[in-house]
């Protein structure tokens, strides 16, 4: 069997360790003890999220792996789901939810507990005279992608009329912008252009039932046709009169009684989402699990999610004598586990299921940036990311003939199934930033040395290696006066780099791309092009002291030329995040240089850590 040197796996497998995580360590809580600054968390687990709140109580955003809109003129958009979460409280002078920042609250915390998956808010909301201890409990089942559920606790210290608002209800339309015509003239607010993609509510059902409420809304994602059902189940401890509403687009209960100092009442939401398979009855599917997880109830859900988590953390990246070093690598875990699920087909964007950042278009920070700690730690869930790639295929290879290609050409910005979504200020990306398809092909390698899965290699690895290695066959120009393969016109790297030709990186992924088809190809006894390897030989590799010659090339060079390349780069850094910058620690660990990795950990983590 030809040797391929994969490079990064086995500097990663020295810090990847087994251990019991520890319930009581301190790095794996984030808390808050004000409300402001605030930087939303987020719980998830690989196909659900919810984004967090300051006060736990106001509408959040649901997003949902998979499901995007594709309106008119617009790109496609990861979708938020409606808001299932919200409870809010009427002290019979105000509603809390409508105070927002201006609420005056006392005694407030908010707790992030990484290691078992759940985020604690507690607050004394004060309004003149009257005081109610508000307590929220927040979870996303990593036993179950379809489950969430927050449950509230509220304590009065005044008697009086109380009213306690219960609803799901979908988000209003976005104001569009026309992003996938290339004519339009660049948006003046960029920040405009972040908006969640929009599902169209087509049914809603509200129904009280022995045990509290259910309430439904079975919604359609405009121009892909994608289905979601979402159910809620409601119960609250104590009697209550009960009204309930509905229209278009939301259903709602409000529950109404007479407070009590001293007498907690708590109410829990429940919340099942399906969205696939695609024809399913979504509704229904949604509507049973809810109502079975009611049946459970809170404490057994729970238990059965924090223990998920529990065993998750078994697979953990330990270092020793730095707290917030620590801690920022758990946070660092958590959110890049809480935007993965294991058996799926589908990747991960760059801002995972935090937000809509970016539209939840697939980049190449999937490969290079979020996949190689998936796959030493959980390579289950690893395997979904390249699965996404291989089940996509197809349109890669119809986006190469598009522009003018053989094999395949994986898009800038992927869409859910794989199609080239950037939008029209990018463009020059969509075209020409193609190293990307060297770093998909390079994920699909290091999946069969990281598994030795080598069906997995035959039947959905090598179409990939194979077919990106010949668009890199029809990519190139062969330079006869210097007797070498360039490759012009590129967007580099550094996206500032528009229409150069021979960046190091892109001719270094790409010779590395047609040495893994070849050597796999002949693995697999599958006779190889042999322009492959006639190109790969002859490829020009210019000087370069990027990182991502050493991470992920794997590319070894002598001791005084990586310190060189880091000195350099800490000369210009001047704590900017510059894509890349981040791997210098690989080189500084590669040359066993524990003080430069000290050096390096601090300016290229601490400045873009958020409150």
């Amino acid at each position: 069997m030809p040797r391929v040197s994969l490079g990064v796996l086995p500097l990663f497998a020295a810090v990847c360790i087994l251990s019991a995580a520890n319930a009581d360590d301190a790095s794996f809580m984030l808390r808050a003890t004000a409300r402001q600054p605030y930087t939303p968390a987020y719980l998830g687990n690989g196909v659900i999220s919810l984004v967090s709140t300051p006060l736990g109580t106001e509408p959040a955003h649901t997003f949902l792996t998979g499901v995007y809109d594709h309106s008119p003129h617009d790109v496609m958009r990861l979708a938020s789901a409606p808001a299932w979460n919200e409870v809010d409280i009427n002290n019979g002078s105000h509603w809390l939810n409508a105070l927002g920042a201006g609420a005056m609250v006392q005694e407030y915390s908010q707790t992030l507990d990484m290691h078992s998956g759940v985020l604690r808010t507690g607050y004394v909301w004060v309004d003149g005279s009257k005081r109610l201890r508000v307590g929220v409990e927040q979870f996303v089942a990593r036993n179950d992608p379809s489950l969430a559920g927050v449950q509230v606790t509220i304590t009065p210290s005044f008697s009086g009329s109380v009213n306690v608002r219960l609803p799901l209800r979908n988000w209003p339309p976005p104001h569009r912008y026309a992003l996938e015509e290339l004519t339009k003239q660049p948006v003046p607010d960029q920040w405009a252009i972040w908006y969640p993609g929009h599902l169209t509510t087509s049914e809603v059902t509200v129904n009280r039932s022995a045990s509290g409420m259910l309430m439904t809304l079975l919604c359609t994602a405009p121009g892909t046709g994608v289905r979601t059902g979402e159910s809620v189940a409601v119960e609250w401890t104590g009697n209550a009169q009960v009204q309930t509403r509905k229209d278009v687009d939301s259903a709602e209960a409000v529950l109404s009684f007479t407070a009590v100092p001293g007498e907690s009442r708590t109410f829990t939401k429940l919340a099942a989402i399906s969205s696939f398979p695609i024809g399913s009855d979504v509704l229904q599917t949604s509507r049973e699990r809810v109502v079975q997880a009611r049946v459970a109830g809170w404490a057994a859900l729970l238990s059965s999610s924090v223990e998920a988590w529990h065993k998750l953390w078994n697979a953990d990246v330990i270092v020793d004598g730095d707290t917030d070093l620590q801690r920022i690598i758990h946070s660092m875990l958590f959110y890049l586990v809480s935007s993965a699920q294991a058996g799926l087909e589908y990747s991960i964007g760059p801002m995972g299921l935090s937000s809509d950042g970016y539209c939840g278009h697939i980049f190449w920070d999937t490969e290079i940036f979020m996949y190689q700690p998936l796959l030493m730690l959980h390579p289950e869930m690893a395997k979904s990311l390249v699965a996404f790639r291989s089940r996509t295929l197809q349109a890669a290879r119809e986006n190469a003939t598009k522009n003018g290609y053989r094999g395949a050409m994986y898009p800038w910005e992927a869409g859910p199934e794989g199609q080239e979504s950037t939008p029209h200020f990018a463009a020059q990306n969509a075209s020409a930033e193609n190293h990307i398809n060297g770093d998909v092909a390079l994920a699909a390698w290091e999946y069969w040395a990281a598994t030795g899965d080598t069906n997995w290699l035959r039947n959905q690895g090598w179409p990939i290696l194979r077919d990106t290695a010949d668009f890199w066959a029809s990519r190139v120009m062969f330079n006869a006066q210097q007797h070498r393969y360039e490759i012009a016109g590129v967007v580099g790297v550094n996206e500032s780099q528009i229409g150069i030709s021979n960046d190091a990186y892109t001719n270094g992924i790409a010779k590395k791309n047609l040495e893994l088809a070849t050597s796999v190809g002949e693995m697999l006894h599958i006779p190889p092009n042999p322009k492959w390897r006639d190109i790969a030989k002859t490829m020009y590799e210019p000087s370069s002291d990027s990182a991502l010659l050493w991470y992920p090339l794997g590319r070894t060079y002598p001791r005084d030329q990586t310190v060189h390349a880091i000195d350099l780069m800490l000369s210009h850094m001047q704590n900017r995040a510059i894509m890349g910058t981040q791997f210098y620690t690989i080189l500084a660990a590669e040359i066993g240089d524990r003080h430069l990795i000290t050096e390096l950990l601090g300016p290229l983590s601490k400045p873009f850590l958020r409150p």
